[in-house]
């Protein structure tokens, strides 16, 4: 497995592993009339987990094989980022629509600030999943 599908499955799996179990606590909690300071904090700690993950992925990956993580990204690598997001770009367009409807039929206040972080997480793990698969299916 190349560097540059290594990092897009460890994306992927990170990205749905910190974001999945966030939107777990905000959907568990979505029925309560206010929102704690836990949230806001909860989403901070999602985020660091996330980024210290990915980056011990990062270090170990680039420690392990330094000639492929320095390597410049080639046709092939475009390619995959090309179409990954691409697919992305069309997440992100239902998703907002999906958001624009629910506004219609009762998101509101804080909710709706929710709803958006989890279109653009949405988005997100689309994309580097789209990425991990890509580099399986041009192999």
């Amino acid at each position: 497995m190349a560097f540059r599908e290594k990092i897009a499955w460890a994306a992927f799996i990170t990205t749905v592993i910190a974001w999945g179990g966030y939107f777990a606590v905000v959907v568990s909690q979505s029925g309560q009339t206010s929102h704690s300071a836990y949230l806001f904090w909860l989403f901070i700690a999602a985020t660091g987990a996330q980024a210290v993950l990915m980056a011990a992925a990062a270090i170990i990956w680039s420690i392990r094989a330094p000639g492929e993580a320095n390597a410049k990204p080639d046709e092939r690598d475009r390619a995959v980022a090309q179409r990954a997001t691409g697919i992305a770009y069309l997440v992100i367009i239902l998703a907002l629509v999906g958001v624009i409807v629910w506004l219609h039929f009762g998101l509101h206040g804080r909710n709706t600030v929710f709803a958006l972080i989890g279109v653009f997480m949405l988005a997100e793990a689309a994309r580097f999943g789209a990425q991990a698969i890509g580099y399986r299916s041009a192999a």
